[in-house]
């Protein structure tokens, strides 16, 4: 592994969608001085470039799947950044692309009931804002299930995004897990929930 590639840091944001990822990740990579690199800031530009038909769920599937591919192929580029999507964590291939990041990576996990993660996107997706790029407008708490746990393959920070997280205080334990991270690279640990 090259010099540039150990020294690089990656904060991964997973949880269901609609579970707070993209409000924790934009002010946390500021807070912390990284890039960020988000699916859906990816998805929306591929749409808006392509002219997306609006409400096409299979086009709306496949900008998703490119978005996804430009996030994986970006991120070793970044010397400190942010990566917020909607991870498969149980995927082998969205693992085996957690696992080749190299550098020091740590995750932070939103966790939020199911139940209100469904809530939260139905209602998302009625609102006027909520970008054409996504043309689904619910989903189950059985497809939400893929999202549910952490990656576990570094270490892992959970936040309960039921109520507000404390940016600050997360942003201090990243920045103090680095250190753990340079002592046992090899060590996946849970940290206390936030």
């Amino acid at each position: 592994m090259s010099e540039s590639a150990q020294n690089r840091r990656t904060v991964l944001i997973s949880g269901p969608p609609a579970s707070g990822k993209t409000s924790i990740a934009r002010p946390l990579a500021e807070a912390l001085g990284f890039a960020l690199l988000t699916k859906d800031d990816i998805k929306e530009a591929i749409f808006t470039a392509m002219s997306g038909p609006e409400g096409d769920l299979e086009f709306s599937r496949r900008i998703g799947a490119a978005a996804m591919e430009v996030l994986w192929a970006m991120a070793p580029h970044c010397p400190r950044v942010v990566l917020e999507a909607n991870f498969r964590t149980r995927s082998p291939y969205e693992r085996a692309k957690v696992a080749a990041l190299g550098g020091s990576v740590m995750e932070i996990h939103c966790r939020l009931p199911l139940d209100e993660a469904s809530r939260r996107f139905a209602q998302r997706a009625r609102e006027e804002r909520h970008h054409p790029a996504h043309a689904l407008q619910e989903i189950s708490v059985e497809r939400l299930a893929e999202y549910a746990e952490p990656f576990g393959l570094s270490p892992v920070i959970e936040v309960n995004t039921r109520s507000s997280v404390d940016l600050r205080e997360l942003a201090e334990r990243i920045e103090a897990g680095w250190t753990g991270i340079a002592e046992d690279p090899s060590a996946a640990r849970l940290f206390p929930a936030i």
